[in-house]
């Protein structure tokens, strides 16, 4: 089984470099970027790398900005890990990272509280979205605001599992014979562990909340990823976006936790695969937009344009339609495809995203949380899992 890790210990200076080196292939298609502040109108992000767009043409039309955006791997970590040690908030205006993770940034004052005044579509975002624990520090500060979100599960090929009509187990991932050897998981305790819970409770495990487990807990699901490591239920742990889509599309593996992008890039291309529907929940997750502490002046200004940009209509159409992603905005999004003649198959996309999403949210569990109690605990059982 594969076990590489990807460094989290880079320099700030030295990010910035690897980011646009590395956006040819985290991404479908090159983001659109140039030198920053070259005209005084660029806006640095760092984010996740499925938040980003096929390009941002889009953007610099509506803004009369230029986007620099570098794509990182989820993984709550680094986060912290560059924020604190490496101090990107001197190099990007705007963070858009997993939301939760503002009790950590947040609270110690790398993030600063957002200022709903200060963006013109603020009102258009529903409170259930705005005031979602997933954006608000334990005070109830506002320190993100909602970029995307979704309900993760896993993807699969549908002539080696099912056709999909139906909900699927996460045994299909965790514990499946007939796939031992083919199932790949994701190189973070961050879905991986609440997702394998969920299975465990299927099955009858104790566990009250699989996104804020206790050390006992996750020990307990630890041991369980362990035989079945032990026994070879698992092909790889993947680190990247491209490595999730390589091991899925060569069918190294014939299933794989990831996230549903991967799934609508393989079925573009033309391969028999499905994003399952589970019976157990979903890793239901908010990607929200933070501003380091160090903004100010034009770079904060800067920065509320791009995040007003991210609630509008263009973003919520164009991630619906390419990533399968919900936005805060959901009926501008709808409304941005109307009026601007987008196809019936688009509009379509957009309408079956929005009630996908509203469905999933509806299951009982569970919200990722980056920043559980007990993370300290829930960090070296992932570590004692990989290293077994």
């Amino acid at each position: 089984m594969s076990n590489g890790k990807s460094s989290s210990t880079i320099g700030r200076r030295s990010l910035l470099k690897l980011g646009a080196a590395a956006g040819a292939t985290a991404l479908a298609a090159p983001f659109y970027a140039r030198n920053a502040f070259a005209t005084g109108g660029s806006v640095r992000v760092l984010g996740v790398t499925t938040v980003a767009l096929p390009d941002w043409q889009g953007f610099a039309a509506d803004t009369g900005m230029e986007i620099e955006f570098t794509p990182i791997n989820s993984d709550p970590g680094f986060y912290v890990q560059e924020v604190v040690a490496n101090e990107v908030g001197d190099d990007y205006d705007v963070f858009i990272f997993d939301g939760g993770i503002e009790d950590r940034l947040g609270e110690s004052g790398h993030f600063q509280a957002i200022d709903g005044g200060s963006l013109s579509r603020w009102a258009e975002v529903s409170e259930e979205v705005k005031t979602s624990p997933l954006l608000l520090g334990t005070g109830g500060e506002q320190y993100g605001a909602p970029i995307v979100f979704n309900a993760d599960s896993f993807g699969y090929y549908t002539d080696e599992v099912g056709d999909g009509a139906e909900e699927l187990s996460w045994g299909t991932i965790f514990e499946n014979e007939k796939l031992m050897g083919k199932v790949a998981i994701a190189d973070t305790w961050l879905t991986a562990l609440p997702s394998a819970a969920l299975y465990l409770i299927g099955k009858g495990a104790k566990i009250a909340d699989p996104s804020n487990m206790t050390p006992q807990e996750a020990a307990m699901v630890v041991d369980f990823l362990i035989e079945q490591k032990n026994v070879g239920q698992f092909r790889a742990l993947w680190h990247s976006y491209e490595e999730s889509v390589d091991l899925l599309s060569n069918q190294e593996v014939l299933a794989i936790e990831c996230w549903e992008p991967v799934i609508k890039q393989l079925q573009g291309e033309g391969k028999r695969v499905r994003y399952a529907n589970t019976s157990e929940g979903y890793s239901k997750w908010m990607i929200g937009a933070y501003l380091p502490s160090q903004a100010e002046g034009e770079r904060l200004e800067r920065a509320y344009t791009a995040i007003d940009w991210f609630l509008g209509g263009r973003y919520g159409a164009e991630i619906a339609v390419s990533r399968g992603y919900a936005t805060a905005n959901a009926n501008a999004a709808l409304k941005f495809a109307v009026e601007q003649g987008w196809s019936d198959d688009q509009r379509g996309a957009i309408e079956d995203n929005i009630t996908k999403v509203e469905r999933k949210m509806a299951a009982a569990h569970y919200w990722q949380n980056s920043s559980p109690d007990h993370v300290e605990a829930i960090e070296s059982e992932w570590s004692r899992f990989k290293q077994a």
